[in-house]
């Protein structure tokens, strides 16, 4: 169990978000449109999503924070006399007779135990609150069974090494953080609801997505991580653009300062039949990017 958690309650018209420590005590944040509630997400990120109201319309938003990694769970609350919910993904959580689903300190009581049975059964990277690989991996089989085409991004951090042996792993962590911030911003502001954002682990990031835009989500998730990364060092480092520490050899060696590199695969002209053969080819792509200096992007352009 977190110290701390948050709980976004979808109500017509307005979602509230509830943030609170063990003690239960905490404050709400209130958004009346989609603008100021990505606002108040990027203050609260919240672990709990506790939809109240219309259910088709919250559900649609709760299954989206979550495949963002806004949200790490999908809590519907509903009264004892409603059916019960079997969306892939989601928990119902019944309330007893009386109980106010609005009133945060008497609904968490009854979220207790919803949380534990989340937490674990939810695998999720502890770093960044992304889905981890077994996500990643069924929602690829998901949609390799129903033949819907996708394109597959797999991301990493060059010099990621180096870095971490000169500045520590937590340190690291800051700058696995950062990535995974930049790339469920440029999710949300180029991909489509349906897309995932998934944390493989270390500093490698995947993306199903199947907007069309999908240079142009590389190029922002580029774009603003190139605009960030001079951050995470020292201001002697950035100004000579390096840093040196002992390569695998034990030789002192100079590292540039962190950038990505992305492979991409499209479903839509490869036939893809399986997770391995996937990851395989996009694990290809990204190695020729890697090789190339600086920020890249590659897609994989063969077709059958």
């Amino acid at each position: 169990m977190p110290e701390s958690f948050a709980v976004l309650i979808v109500q017509p018209g307005k979602a509230q978000i509830n943030h609170f420590n063990v003690e239960l005590q905490g404050e709400t944040l209130w958004a009346t449109d989609t603008e100021q509630l990505a606002q108040r997400l990027a203050r609260a990120r919240p672990e709990l999503v506790a939809v109240a109201g219309t259910r088709e319309t919250a559900g649609e938003l709760a299954e989206q924070l979550r495949r963002l990694g806004l949200a790490q769970s999908v809590f519907f609350i509903t009264p004892t006399d409603e059916e019960a919910v079997t969306e892939p993904g989601q928990v119902k959580v019944v309330l007893p007779p009386g109980t106010e689903p609005r009133a945060p300190e008497g609904l968490l009581r009854y979220l207790m135990q919803a949380i534990l049975v989340a937490y674990s059964r939810t695998p999720v990277s502890p770093v960044t609150g992304l889905p981890g690989s077994p996500a990643l991996r069924a929602e690829v089989e998901r949609r390799l069974a129903a033949a819907a085409p996708f394109i597959f991004l797999y991301l990493d951090l060059d010099n990621f090494k180096a870095y971490n042996d000169v500045y520590g792993f937590g340190r690291g962590d800051i700058a696995i953080r950062l990535l995974g911030r930049i790339v469920v911003e440029a999710v949300q502001e180029f991909g489509t609801p349906t897309d995932l954002c998934t944390h493989i682990g270390g500093d490698d990031f995947a993306i199903i997505t199947t907007t069309p835009d999908y240079a142009q989500l590389t190029r922002r998730i580029i774009t603003g991580f190139a605009a960030e990364v001079p951050t995470l060092y020292s201001e002697e480092a950035r100004a000579e653009g390096y840093i040196e520490t002992p390569s695998r050899r034990g030789e002192p060696t100079r590292y540039p300062l962190m950038t990505i590199s992305i492979g991409g695969v499209n479903t839509a002209v490869r036939r893809i039949t399986s997770y391995l053969q996937l990851t395989e080819i996009a694990a290809e792509v990204k190695s020729y990017a890697k090789a190339l200096e600086g920020n890249q992007f590659a897609m994989d352009r063969r077709r059958d």
